[in-house]
């Protein structure tokens, strides 16, 4: 059984190991140690121990050691957004005083082998703080899983640079030495904030424009343009004018700009990256093993999609995102939907990377095991482009999360050059040979159009890019052959999905075990939904149910006109399951879509769009129609003849005359439709009265005339 990074164990009766729930700290496979931490509710502190991966092994077979759930606290597991500002600096202060700690490669493991360690009594003189105060936050960073959020609350540092000084009226520097005795020189003028100003602008304005341009050059066309009126005036009054010296502009250009950004500016971006920034090597040569960096980036698919509900009606291009291992070339993640490239789109294909892809197999009717894509770990460090994750969300989410967000620089496609070609792989080998496909190229004219070959639809389009992508995961690449030498000395083929296992077999990796409910409520979207006497309501069609003992008994609230709204989270690529949070000091549960809804069930949120616009649209389209219409004036004069023939009829004097004899009517009125002369009468009717209308005689008998009694006048006097 594999031993996770991060993972939470029950051990029992274990020699040397107190009974007890630990999680797995960090894997030290050149000295076959695992180092543990006792997770324990109280206050106290705890110290990390150490344990052989034999041992474990063996406990794990004889059942003494098992899998074990410690959940997060609710307060861990909230929106960036809604944690206080004093409680992020409380969080960040806390983890920049054992940042440099947990960052060492031994310093766990000495730690944990060594109880007179004196690393941290060392790190707090360094950092002028207390020892306890370090032992309290590496134990709940331990505790809580490794992450920054395990030290909530904190504060950030305050403070920041200081201002730069004013210039006062002496000239500053030295002056223009000359041999002449007698001879005038110009004191010259102290460079301003304004100068400085100038100086960057003539240099963007003129000395970064293509070819490289020297600094007299720039210097004389800045005078001519920034400086113009002085040097007029100057000429005019017969003095020196006064403007910065050459001198002074060469220094301050070199000291406000850096000398590679010269470089970089005066030159295309194109030609710096091709030709003149520094090399780095191979790709993988800072990913030493899987799981230190996944790349991530999307691209508009060469192929048009059409609706589900409606297969005529031409959706477009969908926009497909990627996660790739850097390491072993392991597509451990995919995301197609109708979004554009943006954070909302690239954090559902986080959401992915970082979950079981049995179960979004099967939603495709894709049946596999785990060991065939068993990719569901959080990495070490996340590259990705500017354009969906530099917005503060990604930062704000993804960064707590993950721990480490490298973001690439414009026009740098190389450096994630192993996503890049994963995309290359996917168009030749499946993409361009679907229908409706443009293959990579804009529609020319007289081609036939792409639009209307169209077939797939988004789900199987899905389908087809999730085998293509198990394909790929175990196709041969001769380059990870080169990377380790656990491929050969196994005897396995250098593909992505051996390349993966035998290093997590051998705990060479650096994937963090995640937590699917923690990623959702991370990661994607909040939104509320609804507690209602039907279930939890999203919208009208769609409801949910929760595997909870109180569930029956919240519908019975929400029906006595109680409902509450609460907070929840959707995934947009599976519209059964939402994860919802139905207590506020409570983590996210996950709900299920119920049997009336199942209609909607493994939907897309593009399809479940689209059907809401198709509701808005007839019910705006739906008018009377000309038969609605004749059958209304139809109803109107039947009404009216009605009222007419009505009016013919002799008057009758009183209610009860109108009512009288109801019963023979309406026999008379059978015996006319059945075509029958006489309706047989009841044999009880003819001989005696029934049970009811004796009863209803006596009680005539008794009944009293208050009207016609005699009035009794004995006693009136």
């Amino acid at each position: 059984m594999q031993v996770e990074k991060n993972s939470v164990w029950q051990v029992l009766q274990v020699d040397g190991v107190e009974d007890g729930v630990y999680r797995a700290l960090g894997h030290y496979a050149d000295v076959h140690l695992l180092v543990l931490f006792r997770l324990q509710d109280t206050s106290g502190l705890q110290r990390p121990i150490v344990i052989t991966h034999s041992q474990f092994s063996e406990e794990i077979k004889s059942g003494q050691i098992t899998h074990a759930d410690f959940p997060t606290p609710f307060y861990q597991l909230v929106a960036e957004e809604l944690i206080s500002a004093s409680h992020r600096k409380k969080r960040d202060e806390r983890f920049d005083q054992i940042q440099q700690l947990i960052s060492s490669p031994t310093f766990l493991l000495e730690f944990a082998q060594s109880p007179r360690c004196n690393l941290v009594a060392q790190h707090a003189k360094q950092k002028g703080t207390y020892v306890q105060g370090l032992y309290r936050s590496l134990n709940l960073y331990w505790k809580y899983g490794q992450e920054r959020n395990a030290l909530l609350p904190a504060y950030k540092y305050s403070g920041g640079a200081g201002k730069p000084r004013i210039a006062g009226s002496v000239k500053r520097g030295s002056p223009i030495q000359v041999f002449t005795p007698g001879m005038d020189v110009p004191l010259g003028v102290n460079t301003t904030e304004d100068d400085k100003a100038k100086f960057l602008k003539a240099m963007k304005r003129y000395g970064f424009k293509g070819p490289k341009v020297t600094f007299r050059r720039v210097y004389d066309q800045m005078l001519k343009e920034f400086y113009a009126g002085e040097l007029i005036c100057a000429e005019k009054e017969g003095r020196e004018p006064r403007v910065p010296e050459y001198r002074a502009f060469v220094y301050w250009v070199k000291k406000l700009i850096p000398k590679q950004e010269l470089i970089r500016r005066q030159t295309s971006p194109g030609d710096f990256a091709r030709n003149r920034r520094g090399l780095r090597g191979s790709a993988t040569d800072h990913t030493e093993v899987p799981g230190s960096c996944f790349e991530l980036d999307a691209t508009v698919l060469d192929v048009h999609v059409v609706s589900e509900f409606r297969r005529n009606y031409v959706l477009g291009r969908p926009t497909v995102y990627c996660v790739v291992d850097k390491e072993s070339r392991m597509i451990v993640g995919l995301h197609v939907s109708m979004e554009y490239a943006s954070w909302r789109a690239g954090r559902q294909a986080l959401v992915n990377s970082f979950s079981s892809k049995k179960e979004y197999c099967a939603m495709y009717g894709i049946e596999i095991e785990e060991a065939e894509w068993p990719c569901h770990h959080i990495p070490q460090r996340l590259l990705c482009d500017r354009g969906e994750f530099i917005c503060n969300d990604a930062e704000k989410l993804a960064v707590p999360l993950i721990g480490h967000l490298s973001i690439a620089p414009p026009y740098r496609a190389e450096l994630k050059g192993i996503v890049e070609h994963r995309f290359n792989i996917l168009n030749k080998q499946l993409v361009h040979e679907l229908m409706g496909t443009t293959k990579g190229r804009h529609y020319i004219r007289g081609d036939k159009d792409p639009r209307m070959e169209a077939t797939l639809t988004l789900k199987e389009l899905n389908k087809l890019l999730i085998d293509a992508v198990l394909d790929h995961n175990s196709a041969i690449f001769e380059s990870l052959s080169g990377q380790s030498t656990l491929l050969i000395e196994s005897g396995l083929a250098p593909t992505p999905l051996n390349y993966w296992n035998i290093h997590m077999q051998k705990h060479r990796h650096a994937l963090t075990k995640a937590n699917e409910a923690e990623v959702h409520a991370r990661l994607l979207p909040a939104e509320t939904v609804t507690m209602t006497s039907k279930g939890i309501r999203r919208n009208d069609e769609m409801l949910y149910e929760v595997k909870h003992p109180d569930f029956e008994d919240w519908k019975v609230i929400a029906r006595a006109g109680r409902s509450w709204r609460m907070e929840a989270r959707f995934n947009q690529d599976n519209s059964s399951i939402i994860y919802v949070r139905l207590q506020e000091q409570e983590g996210f549960s996950r709900c299920e879509l119920m049997l009336g809804s199942a209609n909607f069930g493994q939907r897309h949120q593009a399809d479940i769009f689209h059907f809401e616009d198709w509701k808005k649209m007839e019910k705006k389209r739906a008018k009377p129609s000309a038969k609605s219409v004749e059958r209304h004036k139809r109803r109107k004069s039947v009404v009216k003849n009605a009222q007419d023939e009505a009016k013919k009829a002799p008057p009758l004097s009183s209610k009860a005359e109108r009512t009288r004899g109801m019963k023979e009517r309406r026999r008379e009125e059978i015996q006319l439709v059945r075509g029958q002369s006489k309706l047989p009468v009841p044999e009880q009717s003819l001989e005696t009265p029934s049970h009811v209308d004796q009863w209803a005689e006596e009680r005539q008998q008794n009944v009293i005339s208050l009207l016609k009694r005699k009035k009794d006048r004995s006693n009136e006097d």
